[in-house]
């Protein structure tokens, strides 16, 4: 068994203390409760030595296969790039076409010398019965033209050819930069999937951890005791998986009604790259305020703002009372009925959440998910819980719920 994880909730002591008031306050409430845990975890010399040894070896781990794996796609690619590049049908076909445009630029310039020689005979008025006399000048005069011609083309094939190297130029810079740029999208890529597998196989560290800062910071843990080992949940794998598409399905539902909202709009484009944006970071603070179990509590939470001004619109504002919109409604609640909890709890403090859920963004990172991870679950259950706590002191005595920890097997991980 794990020695180190504390087994009981007895010296718990409930944090009465309620969220700020103002909204900026409330923030940097939500921003900095995630630091305010990960000082309690570095307060306690065992619970540091164990959140520093997982995010410390999950790291190198992450970074371990990432460059191993990277590397040897890297030489495969750049193998078969000097293989197809190399090859003597590739060179000769190169030495080809230099030969036949060097031949062709000097049959270019030999027409343009004959061409010229031909105007200047002819602008003498003695092309066809030149005076014996007057033949020397005229071929001086023709051998000049030819020289200037010639002249004229190396100074044409010089210019082309700083204009070539120039662009050459550039190309080899543009080209370095984009490699760079696809090398690093692989890079980011590949060590994302590979982070998401390897907290896949040891996500039970980071319950401990969680655990471990629940208890540090007088909040009750959504999880018991447990013994952590590296191991594949097919069951955690398939909740996972359910909740990708939900999350999906919810955000899609939404989009028909901003393209409509947008239509009437010159500057569609533009409404749209403002709205499409707002409305997915509602949704990640949603799914930020999900992470704790505590969110999920309200099972008779009503319909999110969006659907209430939605209902409004389509029962309430002439010219939009029509039946197929209605309809719409109702399928678009259908869609978000199953996170319409979190969705409520959002509402109460959504300053509050915005901060928290900033940086939920930041543990998208490769690596700093390692270390941020654990501690989103239990900021979001402080938040909850000194919400929860405000509310039933301000409501009644006889309508307060009953106090209890929300079920370990209902807590999104």
């Amino acid at each position: 068994m794990w020695g180190n994880v504390r087994d009981g909730a007895s010296h718990f002591q409930r944090w009465e203390a309620p969220p700020p008031g103002h909204r900026v306050r409330q923030f940097f409430h939500g921003l900095a409760l995630p630091l305010h845990l990960l000082r309690a975890l570095w307060a306690d010399p065992v619970a540091r030595r164990f959140y520093l040894r997982v995010g410390i070896l999950q790291s190198l781990v992450i970074i371990a296969l990432t460059v191993g794996l990277h590397s040897s796609g890297s030489k495969a690619a750049d193998a078969t790039e000097r293989a197809r590049r190399d090859s003597p049908a590739d060179l000769q076909e190169a030495i080809d076409e230099e030969k036949e445009e060097r031949e062709r630029f000097k049959l270019e310039v030999k027409l343009a010398a004959e061409e010229l020689e031909r105007k200047v005979r002819a602008a003498s008025g003695d092309e066809e019965q030149p005076a014996p006399g007057e033949q020397p000048a005229i071929r001086e005069r023709a051998k000049s033209v030819t020289k200037a011609a010639k002249a004229l083309a190396e100074a044409q094939e010089a210019r082309e050819d700083a204009e070539q190297q120039e662009q050459g130029t550039i190309a080899r810079l543009l080209g370095r930069i984009d490699r760079e740029v696809q090398l690093w999208v692989a890079l980011f890529g590949l060590m994302q999937l590979i982070q998401w597998c390897v907290i896949a196989l040891s996500r039970d560290y980071h319950d401990v951890v969680s655990r471990e800062a629940s208890l540090l910071t007088a909040l009750e843990p959504e999880d018991g005791p447990l013994t952590p080992r590296v191991r594949l949940d097919m069951q955690w794998l398939r909740k996972k998986f359910s909740r990708r598409i939900r999350a999906l399905v919810v955000f899609l539902s939404g989009l028909p009604v901003l393209y409509a909202f947008t239509a009437p709009f010159p500057i569609r484009n533009t409404l749209l790259a403002v709205l499409v944006p707002a409305w997915s970071a509602y949704w990640l603070g949603v799914f930020t305020t999900a992470r704790s179990g505590y969110a999920w509590k309200n099972s008779d939470a009503r319909e999110p703002w969006f659907l209430r001004a939605w209902n409004w619109l389509t029962t309430r504002v002439p010219g939009f009372r029509w039946r197929f919109l209605q309809r719409y409604g109702l399928f678009w609640a259908n869609r978000t009925r199953a996170v319409f909890p979190p969705a409520a709890e959002l509402e109460k403090q959504p300053w509050a959440f915005a901060g928290l859920t900033v940086v939920g963004m930041l543990s998208m990172l490769p690596l700093a998910k390692c270390f941020l991870r654990p501690l989103i679950p239990v900021a979001a259950a402080h938040l909850l819980v000194a919400q929860q706590q405000a509310d039933r002191a301000a409501s009644p005595k006889h309508l307060e719920p009953p106090t209890q920890p929300p079920a370990a097997s209902s807590t999104p991980t």
